[in-house]
């Protein structure tokens, strides 16, 4: 099964609603991060509403695409939008970080459509360049999504994985850098300046495209 694409205008309104859940997720958790979920709720919708291929009633699905959240402190974002497509029941957002409730700071692979748990940084890509990899051996057509933050780039790990993925030809995988810029304890470029991004991309071999959130370059 195919996820089937919807217009461009139902895509604003889903972009709508999830921002609608996040912010009462985690007003009623009283705890989370709101920065990191809002500033990627554009690319999840675009995702998971019009480009993957996907079927929330087969989660484990062996020819479907992948999506990895390697910033995962953004859960609540992941857990929105896998609600609107049908993973797991609205009314559960409300649970988040809760006792007992599989929804976590954090994803959790309890939850339908979660690929990859997260938690620390700056190994996201390294697991969905071992995804890609295992679909390009088994001569599986599907792909494998990577949403980092910038602030990850700080982490050594993702520039090993970034040279790994152009060794290996893994055409199959996209890496998606949600650009912010802001992490944590401040600004990005405050804290470790990573300009120009684009340009260091392309010097690993990559092939790049600037997104604003309007359009491409």
């Amino acid at each position: 099964m195919e996820q089937t694409q919807i217009p461009f205008g139902m895509l604003l309104q889903k972009a709508v609603k999830i921002r609608t859940h996040i912010l009462e997720m985690l007003a009623e958790a009283k705890s989370g991060h709101p920065g990191g979920s809002l500033s990627a709720v554009e690319i999840l919708v675009s995702l998971y509403f019009y480009k993957m291929r996907h079927d929330p009633k087969r989660p484990d699905w062996p020819d479907r695409d992948r999506f990895v959240l390697s910033k995962g402190h953004a859960a609540p974002v992941l857990f929105a939008t896998l609600a609107e497509a049908g993973y797991i029941p609205i009314s559960e957002l409300k649970t988040l970080r809760k006792l007992n409730s599989r929804l976590q700071g954090h994803p959790d692979h309890r939850v339908p459509g979660v690929e990859f748990p997260g938690g620390s940084l700056g190994i996201g890509l390294s697991a969905a360049i071992g995804m890609a990899l295992a679909g390009k051996i088994d001569k599986k057509d599907y792909r494998v999504y990577a949403l980092l933050g910038d602030g990850e780039l700080d982490e050594g790990e993702t520039w090993e994985a970034a040279m790994a993925a152009p060794k290996f030809k893994l055409g199959n995988l996209t890496a998606i850098i949600d650009r912010n810029g802001i992490q944590q304890d401040g600004l990005t470029e405050q804290i470790m300046p990573m300009e120009p991004l684009a340009y260091k991309w392309k010097a690993f071999n990559w092939h790049v495209i600037e997104v604003d959130g309007i359009s491409a370059r």
